[in-house]
């Protein structure tokens, strides 16, 4: 049993590799182009080209996705204090905004989606749904929606946010980058490389203690959240316990800006598990078409129309609004606003909010549908 266990470790661990030069080269190839936010596109466009194309590369190890979601958790939680804690009620008509324009794409759009394709209603409410590809999957299964269907629309819809909205970002609210850290674009990964290792290795070996501390208190809060179901429980759990542990006085410690970047590639590595020969073979067979771009393309104005009411009736700033309302993944969404140093607490708290409306409501809504 243990020399298995071993094993598969090295094994995940020698994939993990295999994953992490492909994205490094995305990420050298993205900045080299000036792409936004290159380690995350670079990363996703390398490895999902491959993986749609059939060619046998190492499926990701089942611990990054937790690891990514612990170390994004430990950082916003580092950055809040006791200020952060009493601009909670802020969030407040924001969030209520957030959930009413969610839950109306589902039902109502959804519904409208279904008369206007020939989409059944369970299909197109689930493939309107931003409540998460693995429970979307997860209902689409235990109803009479087409699984497929439903797996292509919600791919399609997280990959083109991930692409459209860095771009849209940096264009219309960045306009001075700063290069070689976690709030603006990155160096290329090539640039740099002895210095940055150096860095890295006096921060972990500075204070090794104080780093484990804080590393222990994200692990715990994460597997307390986990048995709950909560949404994005790890990050989350990670989080609000670091968060915790910051306010009470605990020496915990943020992490170092050289690691963000890397810490991206993971994120571009997870979000192109979702790729596959049948993604683009779907695509291909022109089916779904009309049904994608006009899903996608009512929710992403929608979004857009949603975070301009933020802004003027919270009073949030126009680009944290916009992080905050934008139809892609809890975990993407949290890292872009970490990237450009856009209040992750308040991005992550109103996707979180989304998550739980929806994965709640649609549930019990489906329980009444005929």
């Amino acid at each position: 049993m243990i020399l298995e266990s071993l094993q598969f470790l090295i094994r995940g661990f020698l994939d993990l590799l295999v994953l992490a030069a492909l994205g490094l080269v995305g990420w050298a190839v993205f900045a080299r182009l000036r792409a936004p936010v290159p380690p995350l596109l670079g990363t996703l466009v390398v490895i999902g080209t491959l993986r749609a194309l059939e060619v046998p590369i190492p499926a990701s190890p089942e611990y990054l996705s937790p690891v990514v979601q612990i170390v994004l958790g430990l950082y916003i939680g580092t950055k809040i204090t006791r200020d952060t804690v009493r601009d909670l009620r802020s969030l407040l008509v924001p969030a209520v905004l957030i959930c009413a324009w969610a839950l109306a794409v589902v039902f109502l759009f959804g519904t409208l989606l279904a008369r206007l394709t020939w989409l059944d209603t369970y299909t197109a409410v689930l493939s309107s749904s931003m409540g998460g590809l693995p429970e979307m999957m997860v209902l689409s299964m235990a109803t009479e929606a087409d699984v497929a269907v439903v797996i292509v629309m919600q791919t399609v819809r997280m990959v083109a946010t991930v692409a459209l909205f860095p771009l849209l970002f940096e264009t219309w609210f960045v306009s001075e980058p700063v290069a070689g850290s976690a709030t603006g674009t990155p160096q290329p990964a090539y640039t740099g490389t002895l210095d940055a290792c150096r860095e890295v290795g006096r921060y972990l070996t500075d204070r090794p203690q104080q780093l484990a501390l804080t590393l222990l208190v994200a692990v715990a809060g994460a597997a307390v959240l986990i048995p709950l179901g909560v949404p994005a429980g790890i990050m989350v759990g990670s989080m609000l316990a670091v968060a915790a542990a910051s306010v009470a006085g605990l020496p915990v410690r943020t992490l170092h800006p050289r690691l963000f970047n890397p810490l991206l590639v993971g994120v571009g590595i997870m979000v192109s598990a979702h790729f596959g020969p049948e993604t683009g073979q779907t695509l291909a067979s022109g089916d779904l078409i009309w049904p994608v771009l006009f899903s996608t393309g009512v929710i992403f104005l929608t979004s857009l129309g949603i975070a301009w009411v933020i802004h003027r009736l919270a009073g949030w700033d126009l680009p944290v609004s916009f992080l905050a309302a934008a139809p892609g993944g809890f975990t993407v969404m949290t890292a872009l606003a970490i990237h450009y140093d856009k209040e992750p607490f308040r991005v992550s708290m109103l996707h979180l909010v989304r998550l739980m409306a929806l994965k709640t409501v649609v549930p019990l809504a489906f329980m009444f549908f005929t």
